[in-house]
């Protein structure tokens, strides 16, 4: 029997980016069931929309370490040391450190504030993915 249906496209797959985050999976999940939850947001053309996790990371605020993280994240090398750096230094310069700054960046990119560590998630996606997630992250909170 076939279990549910991925909530992404069947040609949005890319088994090469999932065998790259499976050994961070693998140290996330208890059950299968939740693999998709975890890495859905490398496969779906937009990060999924959870609205709680939303309003826990954009609060007032949210919007200048975006945008700071945006700039930080553009002109970063693209690997994990450097885009920890970027954000990090995204949230000092708004007298945050990293646990606060890193968070509207996560739902911004994956739409959740649960996942697989951040940086790694980051540099699988691809700094053009990340920059359109923040870019529209941004549009929203401007709108808002």
């Amino acid at each position: 029997m076939l279990g549910p249906k991925a909530p992404w496209a069947e040609d949005a797959y890319d088994p090469a980016v999932f065998a790259e985050v499976a050994p961070l999976v693998q140290t996330r999940i208890t059950v299968l069931g939740e693999v998709p939850m975890y890495v859905d947001f490398l496969f779906l053309d937009e990060p999924a929309e959870d609205e709680a996790a939303w309003a826990k990371a954009m609060k007032p605020g949210a919007a200048d370490v975006l945008a700071s993280a945006r700039g930080e994240l553009a002109a970063a090398e693209w690997n994990t040391d450097a885009l920890k750096a970027a954000v990090e230094a995204a949230g000092a310069a708004h007298g945050l450190k990293l646990a606060k700054s890193q968070a509207p960046v996560r739902v911004a990119v994956t739409g959740r504030t649960v996942g697989l560590p951040l940086f790694e998630s980051l540099e699988v996606l691809g700094r053009e993915r990340v920059l359109a997630r923040v870019d529209a992250a941004l549009a929203r909170l401007a709108a808002a």
